[in-house]
């Protein structure tokens, strides 16, 4: 429950990366990574060396406020001061599994660049002896889709819910991102347990190409059984997308992946959130004993939900106000801007798998941690190994010198 309440608020508020023989890779000028035409996105050795985010970058915080509970800030999150945003926080006591979709947008002044976070997702499907049923919204909450995996969530849930009307509209390919959850460190003291993935997409827009990326997380299989019929449950959560226009991605993904990690969320929404799923919890166990008939039980849930809800609202707000108070009066974490350029690098390294070197001149360049040596001619060809023996300049033309590891 810890996990689905963060997961709700990050998805509320909220990156690409998408040969000698088998250890060693040989590769020319560094070039921006990205995703195959196939189903799975391949990865450059020689990733692009990302130029440092404009210093004057200033930033506020933006709170994503849940109007249906009284003004109740659900969490907040960095923003350049000229850059638009705007949020959605809707609340469906019908929904059992997950009663709240909380979704954000913020992008720039022209247009040109921006982040969007999607609601969270609760995917269930019964043992094959007991589920007949085709994908769709479950009678009493979540999506109902048999053996639910996270491209086909990303895919057929996030982007062709959310774009199908982009022109020109292409799903280059993907790549996992396992890993995701440690981008949000004030978020999970241990990440929990599945998949991550970062799916690249093309389109256009107002005539202009774009490049956007779908991050989400996926949690592990849940198995729940009841007797002889057997649940099962599976959460997409971190679900967000990084986009620019006419090729600026690359260069804009440290700004991008900032934002995106900088939510904090509000630990008065929090316990909110608890207690009205206690309620829906309480109330649902109530009629189950009452014996009440499947579609009669979940009608009649429904119903009181909505009739009780104002009342058990009025009942906690007096408590939660004042925690609301103090939230919003609290000072922002990530007003520095020094903090920027140093969470910034830090979020492009992680996600992307990479790491600062620099050659014998003192020229830096990104390569990727799948090899754990690094050799250039100074001359943009590289070659990557994880054989500490290995000389290129025994097997190639040029004036090769093993690369050392930028300090922090």
């Amino acid at each position: 429950m810890r996990y689905l309440r963060i997961a709700i608020c990050v998805s509320a508020i909220v990156s690409s990366g998408c040969a000698l023989d088998a250890k060693v890779a040989q590769s020319s000028a560094p070039a921006g990574g990205t995703s195959s035409a196939q189903n799975k996105a391949a990865k450059s050795k020689t990733p692009a060396v990302n130029p440092p985010a404009d210093p004057k970058v200033k930033f506020r915080p933006y709170e994503v406020v849940d109007a249906q509970q009284g003004g109740l800030v659900v969490s907040r999150f960095a923003v350049p001061q000229d850059w638009k945003a705007s949020s959605s926080v809707k609340w469906n006591y019908r929904d059992f599994y997950l009663p709240v979709h909380v979704s954000a947008r913020t992008e720039s002044a022209d247009g040109g660049s921006w982040i969007e976070f999607f609601p969270a997702e609760f995917f269930l499907w019964l043992d094959p002896a007991h589920d007949q049923q085709p994908p769709g919204p479950g009678s009493v909450g979540g999506i109902h889709h048999r053996n639910i995996t996270l491209p086909e969530a990303m895919g057929r849930y996030i982007v062709a819910r959310n774009r199908s009307n982009a022109r020109n509209l292409r799903i280059l390919g993907y790549r996992p991102v396992n890993d995701l959850p440690k981008a949000f460190p004030q978020l999970f003291k241990d990440a929990p347990p599945g998949e991550g993935i970062c799916m690249r997409v093309t389109y256009e827009l107002d005539g202009s190409p774009v490049d956007e990326e779908f991050y989400g997380f996926m949690s592990s299989l849940d198995i729940i059984p009841a007797g002889r019929i057997t649940e099962y449950h599976r959460r997409l959560f971190l679900v967000h997308s990084l986009g620019a226009k006419a090729g600026k991605l690359e260069t804009l993904r440290p700004l991008l992946g900032f934002m995106a990690t900088s939510i904090e969320t509000n630990p008065a929404w929090q316990k909110r959130y608890g207690e009205i799923v206690k309620m829906q919890q309480d109330y649902y166990q109530r009629a189950s004993a009452a014996n009440y008939a499947q579609i009669r039980a979940a009608g009649q849930r429904s119903r009181a939900l909505a009739a009780q809800s104002d009342q058990f609202l009025h009942q906690i707000d007096a408590n939660l106000a004042a925690q609301n108070n103090a939230q919003r009066s609290a000072p922002s974490g990530f007003s520095s801007n020094d903090d920027f350029y140093k969470h910034a690098d830090e979020f492009d390294q992680s996600i992307r798998g990479t790491e600062h070197m620099k050659d014998a001149n003192g020229v830096v360049s990104d390569q990727y941690t799948d090899y754990n040596y690094h050799w250039t001619d100074g001359y943009g060809r590289f070659v990557h190994t994880d054989d500490p023996n290995l000389d290129p300049n025994r097997y190639l033309n040029g004036n090769y010198q093993q690369m050392t590891p930028v300090n922090p």
